[in-house]
C-alpha cells in the first residue's frame, strides 16, 4: 500500500471514529457522508452552548428560518418585514428547541393552569427521580401521551390535561390575525429542557427583551409545569429564574406554561 493510500485509509478511519462519537452523543444525522468541517461545530454543541437564534417564518411560503442577533440586525427594515417572529431557538448540550416568546393564556387571559390527572397512571410516562429527571428530554412525545390519556376525563374535578393542552394549542401567529398560520408542533417541556432554559436564562431573557419586550422574559419567582412526573399524583416543576425545582400536586396548584417546539 502506498503512503497516499495509507493516509487516505487513516483519514477514513479517523472520520468513522468521529462520526461514531457524534452519533453516540445524539447527533444521528451525522454520517460518513457529512462534511468533516461540520464536526467542530457539533463538538461545541455537544459540550455546551452553540448559539441562540431568532426563529422566524417567511411570510411568502411559511418556511422556517433562523437568524443570529447579528444576522437579524444586518437585515434592512424592508427585509425584516418578509418574516414573522416565532420564538427563540437554543442549541446546547446536543439539544435544540424553540422557546415561545409568550406565556400560554387561558380563555379568561390568566396564565396559570392545573396539570390534571390526579391519581392517574399514564402508560408510557415513566416516573423520574432526582437523578433521572436531569436527562429527560421527551417533552414532545410526553405531551401527546398526556393529552391522549387524559382527554375529557374528570380526575378530582379537573377535566383533561389543562397544562399540556395549553402548551399544544399555543400559536405564535395565526392566519386570521397575521396572514399565515403557525404550524409548529408546540409542546410542554420535559425536565431536561426546563433545566437548559434555567441554565441559560440570563441570555434567554436578554434576547427575549431584545427581540420582543420584557413581557417575553422567563417570569421571576414563578413555577412552570413540565411533562416529567414524580409519581401518579405529582410532577416536577421549575422556577426558571432561580433554578429551584420541586414536585407539585397535579390538581392542587395553578402554575405557568411556556411552550417549546423542536423546530
Amino acid at each position: 500500500m502506498s503512503t497516499k493510500e495509507q493516509s487516505a485509509t487513516l483519514l477514513r478511519l479517523n472520520k468513522q471514529a468521529q462520526v461514531a462519537a457524534l452519533n453516540a452523543v445524539g447527533f444521528s444525522d451525522i454520517t460518513e457522508n457529512s462534511r468533516a468541517s461540520e464536526f467542530g461545530q457539533r463538538i461545541k454543541w455537544a459540550a455546551g452552548l452553540l448559539d441562540f437564534c431568532l426563529a422566524c417564518n417567511r411570510i411568502s411560503d411559511n418556511s422556517k428560518e433562523y437568524f443570529t442577533a447579528s444576522e437579524w440586525n444586518s437585515l434592512t427594515a424592508a427585509n425584516k418585514q418578509l418574516y414573522i417572529k416565532r420564538g427563540l431557538r437554543i442549541r446546547a448540550h446536543g439539544h435544540s428547541f424553540v422557546i415561545a416568546a409568550q406565556e400560554c393564556y387561558n380563555a379568561d387571559m390568566t396564565t396559570t393552569f392545573y396539570w390534571g390527572g390526579q391519581g392517574k397512571d399514564i402508560d408510557g410516562l415513566n416516573q423520574k427521580g432526582l437523578g433521572a429527571m436531569y436527562g429527560c428530554f421527551t417533552g414532545e412525545e410526553d405531551t401527546d401521551l398526556i393529552i391522549a390519556t387524559l382527554k375529557d376525563q374528570n380526575n378530582s374535578g379537573v377535566i383533561g390535561a389543562p397544562a399540556a393542552e395549553a402548551a399544544k394549542a399555543y400559536k405564535a401567529f395565526t392566519l386570521e390575525s397575521d396572514g399565515i398560520e403557525d404550524d409548529s408542533n408546540w409542546f410542554l417541556p420535559a425536565s431536561g429542557q426546563m433545566l437548559l432554559m434555567y441554565r441559560y436564562r440570563d441570555k434567554i431573557n436578554e434576547m427575549m427583551r431584545t427581540f420582543w419586550s420584557s413581557d417575553s422574559m422567563l417570569m421571576t419567582d414563578k413555577y412552570y409545569w413540565s411533562t416529567t412526573i414524580w409519581d401518579k399524583n405529582s410532577v416536577w416543576t421549575f422556577d426558571l429564574s432561580t433554578g429551584r425545582f420541586m414536585v407539585q400536586n397535579k390538581n392542587s396548584v395553578l402554575l405557568h406554561v411556556r411552550s417549546i417546539t423542536s423546530k
